[in-house]
């Protein structure tokens, strides 16, 4: 019996170790799982919030993504260790998913306003930026002048839910606002004649000239000044922290301007 009882304290010693060491594994081993460790834990991926009909900020290129963002995400995935996994998300859904924790940053073009800084942060802008007008070509020379357009009884499309919606209610009170679901559709609205102007982000109005030079000509002023930024949900600091250390290093060596002059040739000269 004596032999008995020894050998069972022998075991319940053993299992006591046994249970320090997996105790110490375990600890040693959960270090961040946001950006790994040595011993080979796969860090989490950076869940990027994107809407992708803004081209050419993010939109699909042959099916697939494209554009500014989707270049400065995987620069900032890279610099983060994190792989970069793109979440496709309603523009008027892009707070909700990340408040929710669907999304980790929101990477689409989006513009800061004192509205969005009450539900979220704002990275350190890396444009600056603003709306444009966009006109039927034939118009061009009655709507030269931001003035102008101020003054008319217009019929102007707009994004619903953006900046360019929330200025078009606020700063033009003779406009008749007809809201679109993207830009892409007003250049049927404009063929159909149902709208006179289309206001959006420049980028987008750009874009949308250019597509279409032979019908659509574009007023190139900024009828006010926005300045673009990642959105990180609040109380997340270190990635915030992070990006924007992230982000001054993009701009020190020149990666952000390659990213922004590729996609928009005229930055140079407009910034």
């Amino acid at each position: 019996m004596k032999g008995v009882s020894s050998m069972m304290k022998l075991c319940k010693k053993g299992f006591m170790v046994f249970l320090l060491l997996v105790a110490f594994i375990g600890c040693s081993t959960t270090t961040d799982m946001a950006t790994g460790d040595k011993r080979g834990i796969q860090p989490l991926p950076l869940r990027v919030g994107v809407t992708p009909d803004f081209p050419p900020v993010i939109f699909k290129q042959a099916g697939k993504l494209a554009g500014v963002e989707f270049d400065l995400a995987h620069l900032l995935s890279k610099e983060l260790g994190r792989p970069v996994e793109f979440v496709e998300v309603n523009w008027n859904d892009q707070i909700s998913a990340l408040l929710e924790g669907r999304t980790d940053i929101i990477m689409s073009g989006m513009s800061i306003t004192e509205a969005r800084e009450v539900r979220i942060d704002f990275t350190s802008p890396y444009m600056r930026s603003g709306l444009m007008a966009a006109m039927r070509s034939e118009d061009a020379p009655r709507y030269n002048s931001v003035e102008r357009i101020f003054l008319d009884y217009l019929s102007v499309g707009v994004v619903k839910g953006t900046t360019s919606d929330v200025f078009v209610q606020h700063k033009m009170p003779k406009a008749r606002r007809i809201p679109l679901l993207k830009a892409e559709d007003a250049v049927y609205e404009f063929q159909a004649r149902r709208i006179d102007l289309f206001i959006h982000d420049a980028p987008s109005i750009v874009w949308l000239v250019a597509e279409n030079e032979a019908d659509l000509k574009g007023l190139w002023k900024f009828l006010n000044e926005e300045y673009i930024a990642w959105g990180i949900r609040k109380g997340d600091d270190e990635l915030l922290s992070k990006a924007n250390t992230i982000l001054e290093r993009l701009k020190e060596d020149g990666s952000l301007q390659k990213v922004l002059v590729k996609w928009l040739p005229y930055f140079k000269e407009s910034n």
